[in-house]
């Protein structure tokens, strides 16, 4: 049996990701982080269905990466 859940997540884009379309980078770092890996109190992540939303587009001091929530 599969289950839908829904999860919101901060992450760091890395700077050879943002030549990519927003959609497509942030998907791939979701899928790095999530998929085949079990997550507490919602089991194993096989596919990461859709984005949401998307905030932030902020750039820490210091690093080139772009950080989303």
């Amino acid at each position: 049996m599969f289950y839908l859940s829904e999860l919101e997540h901060s992450l760091r884009v890395p700077p050879h990701l943002l030549n990519l379309p927003l959609e497509d980078a942030i998907k791939s770092v979701l899928q790095n982080v999530f998929l085949d890996k079990v997550l507490a109190d919602l089991g194993l992540c096989v596919s990461v269905y859709d984005i949401k939303s998307i905030e932030g587009g902020f750039v820490l001091p210091g690093d080139g990466a772009a950080t989303y929530k």
